[in-house]
């Protein structure tokens, strides 16, 4: 059953859990902040891991969040870590409290593994950059024929790699040193600080050192997981409703060397997720129209307010309260669809909850 949209009033839409470092958590070394997350390390290589409501698009973690974003991201996460288990394994050890989760500590591979069913985002941006849908292109070292359209289904599903960190981070790999070299010089500092950029697997196997990989056939066994992680989530999505258009995943090396799949699994944040109903070609446009049920109308949002290329104007702006409930409700009901639950309206505020649930599970000083 979807939400029912009346409970998300404005006093709702403010009580959200923002990133933040509990000092109550009994730790073993000081705590670290991701984008969204904040984590614990608590001893006997476990973590916890401390989902926040905050919202990042474009590189930016905006001012306002987004109710229940995080309890719902993690329980989309942790249903598909429980129904791919079997193909590799992962972090996730349980729920402890709401927004929380206790994981395995790993060693992280710095490559993000990025599949992609349908040619959409920047793998379409690219594609067109080049002339492909005349002449083909080659995106990320994967050739694609000419003649798609927007949006169109793949022939088959691609792999498409991205080093996880920033351009300047890998400054000891020859390609990304060269992408700095041959920048403008007004575009040099950018490029440095560019997130995440696009690699080929050749580059990876080439420098699996600088990936953090402990062996070049590491890469091999990921990327095999992976196709078959797609292959089955992408499956159980379409049966309900939807189609899985790109998705990207982390992996690391558990104590005991093994590599399994940590951070998060095909959330609406780390994918592209479309409505199977509504996916049809239009002849007018020569693109496929698509329903999103993921994080892109937050960042066609900010595109329309021309805010993408200007960081701190994006960091300062104040989301209006429909574009927030909008967002609530697409994570809620997409939620629901994947896992049978909703997450608990409330005005009590979320920190307080959290740390009572972590109180009486002994986490807490």
């Amino acid at each position: 059953m979807p939400i029912n949209e009346k409970l998300i009033t404005p006093e709702v839409l403010n009580n959200t859990l923002r990133k933040e470092i509990y000092p109550e958590v009994k730790v073993i070394a000081l705590p670290k902040k991701g984008k969204v997350r904040s984590i614990y390390d608590i001893g006997n290589n476990q973590l916890l891991m401390m989902s926040s409501d905050d919202l990042s698009t474009h590189d930016v973690v905006h001012k306002r969040q987004v109710y229940a974003k995080g309890g719902n991201l993690d329980a989309i996460s942790s249903n598909c870590f429980e129904k791919t288990g079997h193909i590799i394994p992962n972090h996730f050890i349980r729920d402890v409290a709401p927004n929380t989760w206790l994981v395995r500590k790993a060693e992280r591979i710095l490559v993000e593994i990025v599949f992609r069913s349908y040619i959409t985002g920047s793998g379409w941006r690219d594609y067109v950059k080049v002339n492909g849908p005349e002449e083909g292109a080659m995106v990320s070292g994967v050739s694609i024929r000419p003649g798609y359209r927007k949006n169109e289904k793949l022939d088959d599903v691609i792999f498409t790699p991205a080093a996880k960190g920033q351009v300047k981070d890998f400054l000891s790999v020859p390609e990304m040193q060269k992408m700095v070299d041959n920048a403008k010089p007004e575009d040099r500092e950018k490029t440095l600080n560019t997130d995440d950029p696009k690699l080929t697997e050749e580059t990876i196997r080439n420098n699996y050192k600088a990936f953090g990989l402990r062996k070049p056939e590491d890469l091999d066994y990921i990327a095999e997981k992976s196709f078959q992680l797609f292959d089955s989530i992408s499956r159980d999505l379409e049966s309900r409703g939807y189609l899985l258009a790109d998705t990207k995943w982390e992996f690391g090396y558990f104590p005991d060397g093994t590599i399994g799949l940590i951070d998060e699994c095909v959330t609406p944040d780390s994918s592209r997720i479309w409505g199977k109903a509504q996916y049809e070609f239009n002849p007018e446009k020569s693109e496929f129209i698509i329903v999103q049920n993921d994080k892109q109308p937050f960042r066609d949002y900010v595109e329309a307010l021309g805010l993408d290329e200007d960081k701190e104007a994006l960091a300062a702006h104040w989301m209006a309260d429909e574009v927030l409930k909008a967002g609530v409700i697409r994570y809620c009901n997409i939620r629901e669809k994947i896992t049978g639950t909703l997450p608990e309206i409330t005005t009590t505020p979320r920190k307080d909850i959290i740390l009572e649930a972590l109180g009486d599970a002994g986490y807490l000083r």
